[in-house]
């Protein structure tokens, strides 16, 4: 990876970091969690039981297997994995397994892709207790 791409990535993490407190009107900043760059098993950031893992890239419209495979791979019992993601001159999307929507979606391969602000809507709306801690 070359510094300018661990520099877009980096940003990309923190420009996400911030529209969460923005758009959820979060009093605490969604802070990026540094030690993902020293030791494995952690998310780009967390809120509450949301792993959330954050990827920019220049081309593409599909997001990579494993990129949702390295979210999955931080995600524990109990806590959901998101996928955010962007690709130049395209919106921001977010890939959350289909459960996260409706609890009798019970598959747990199947998945989803929304736009950001359908993302905000259902946080705000079903995942109220995962944002107390920034309240």
């Amino acid at each position: 990876m070359t510094i300018n791409q661990r520099k877009k990535g980096h940003d990309f993490e923190r420009k996400i970091a911030k529209k969460l407190q923005e758009d959820l009107n979060l009093a605490k900043p969604v802070r990026r969690i540094l030690s993902q760059y020293q030791e494995k098993n952690h998310p780009d950031l967390k809120l509450g039981r949301w792993n959330i893992e954050c990827k920019a890239y220049k081309k593409g419209f599909e997001p990579a297997t494993s990129w949702w495979k390295q979210v999955l791979g931080v995600t524990k019992e109990g806590e959901f994995p998101a996928l955010i993601y962007k690709f130049d001159n395209k919106p921001i999307r977010v890939r959350i397994k289909a459960k996260n929507l409706n609890e009798k979606l019970a598959d747990e391969t199947k998945i989803v892709d929304l736009n950001w602000e359908s993302f905000m809507y259902l946080i705000d709306q079903m995942y109220q207790e995962d944002l107390e801690g920034h309240r």
